[in-house]
């Protein structure tokens, strides 16, 4: 049996880095003396009381790794995927900040029913330090999983995986892995008749030997083919040994974060989880307008400059508007700066490019900082829109593009977004090729929408538009 190295040390890692820092972020003398004496509600706290500083910063730590647990963050085929990383950690602080002053709560009714005298309400942490400490562990979470991946493979934390099957999906996610060098993944080869097999790939066996080799190699996860048969039998043993077990389908979506080219083959396609709860509708509504709102009130000065600016650069109006289709095909009006000539599409409707000649000079600045994008807040108050999904098109694209691309009106299930999943992956698509890859995106994102996709989401497109690089 190879032996695996433990991920405690990772975890023990970070627990002492995080104590660290956080002490320091929530033990500051003048901080902490200001927010005590401030609010009336927490007991003195002075910086000669080294082990009550231990003490209620251990018990945050212990907080955010418990929460860092419940979102498989200590897993390494987590910790390598940083798109991943940034959501689950957005979970796993969200969680914390709400758990924390539950906690410290509780321990208050403890202490009062005790009548310790305030022992257990020494280890309370204020809430707006909590939150402070919750965004300095974001932090150093995230920037420890970038850290350590290029140590896994060594030390032998790699999950192995193997292929069950022939066929295009099984094509495309040798190559997938291949392009992608993941850490996570070490392929062990791929099950399949020895005598008939491509050539190139490491055959491990016949389907029917899959039950010996998986345990002798140690094989952890398995994917099979759809067109391939597994015998019943082998499978519940695989399960029972804790082999995960997926179809080439899913584990493409995990290597690549978009919808695989064999789903858009089934008359149904594959949508069932993304129907989202009440918590999430009235969630999301409420980040989208609180987003929308402060950031209008702050773009405001920005907003009169490029007013004046596009009105100067070039006749026409300031505002570019137009109808698209929205959410349930329900169509609206969008409005952003023009950033193109007043009469960009005389001949027609045409496909905007990287580089596209109608683009005025002043529309280049705006298209690469995205502040033509800006005022498609208003829309999102309206709620025509969202902060995060699909590209609103016109209906005339659309319309060409069902006819090429089965399931392409399956994006309008949800309300379009400013910035999305495919706009933050994709860069301008000025083809029917680009547009069925920008769509895998964006049912990617439809089937595995949740609140902290969409904020990774958001954080991505921050990071886009530092950048200057990727998406429209």
């Amino acid at each position: 049996m190879k032996r695996r190295t433990s991920i405690s040390l990772f975890v023990l890692v970070e627990a002492l880095v995080l104590l660290v820092v956080l002490a320091l972020v929530a033990h500051g003398s003048l901080v902490e003396r200001l927010f005590a004496e401030s609010t009336g509600h927490l007991p003195e706290i002075a910086p000669d009381e080294p082990w009550f500083i231990l003490l209620r910063t251990l018990l945050l730590v212990l907080v955010i790794q418990a929460s860092f647990a419940l979102r498989d963050l200590f897993r390494w085929n987590v910790i390598v995927r940083p798109r991943l990383v940034v959501v689950r950690l957005v979970e796993a602080i969200i969680t914390a900040v709400v758990v924390a002053p539950l906690l410290h709560y509780v321990l208050g009714v403890v202490d009062r029913g005790l009548g310790l005298d305030g022992v257990f309400r020494r280890l309370e942490i204020h809430p707006l330090l909590i939150v402070a400490c919750s965004g300095v562990a974001f932090l150093v979470a995230y920037g420890l999983r970038l850290r350590f991946p290029r140590w896994i493979k060594g030390a032998g934390l790699a999950e192995r995986v193997a292929l069950v099957g022939r066929g295009p999906m099984v094509d495309l996610c040798l190559e997938e892995v291949a392009r992608q060098h993941d850490p996570s993944i070490d392929l062990a080869g791929v099950f399949d008749d020895p005598a008939t097999a491509p050539r190139g790939r490491t055959i491990l066996g016949p389907v029917e030997s899959i039950d010996d080799v998986v345990r002798e190699r140690e094989i952890q996860r398995l994917v099979v083919d759809r067109g391939t048969s597994v015998p019943n039998d082998i499978l519940l043993h695989l399960r029972l040994r804790d082999v995960h077990i997926i179809d080439t389908a899913s584990f493409y979506e995990r290597l690549t974060g978009r919808l695989s080219p064999e789903s858009f083959r089934d008359d149904d396609l594959f949508l069932e989880s993304s129907v989202t709860n009440v918590l999430y509708r009235v969630a999301s509504r409420i980040l989208d307008i609180a987003v929308a709102t402060v950031g209008l009130i702050l773009a405001a000065p920005l907003l009169l400059a490029t007013a004046l600016a596009v009105k100067l650069e070039s006749p026409g109006p300031v505002f570019y508007s137009q109808e698209r289709v929205g959410g349930n095909g329900r169509p609206f009006n969008i409005h952003k700066f023009r950033s193109m000539r007043q009469d960009a599409e005389r001949d027609g409707p045409v496909w905007a490019q990287a580089g596209d000649s109608r683009v005025t000079r002043v529309g280049k600045w705006l298209r690469k900082l995205r502040i033509d994008e800006i005022p498609q807040l208003w829309s999102v108050i309206r709620n025509d829109m969202a902060l995060v999904g699909p590209r609103p098109e016109r209906e005339f694209f659309i319309q060409e593009l069902e006819r090429e691309i089965p399931h392409y009106g399956q994006r309008h299930l949800v309300k379009p977004g400013v910035t999305g999943w495919a706009q933050t992956n994709y860069s301008y698509g000025a083809s029917v090729d680009d547009a069925f890859v920008k769509l895998q995106f964006d049912l990617y994102y439809i089937k595995h929408r949740t609140l902290a996709l969409d904020i990774a989401i958001l954080l991505r497109t921050i990071k886009v538009v530092v950048l200057q690089k990727g998406a429209v």
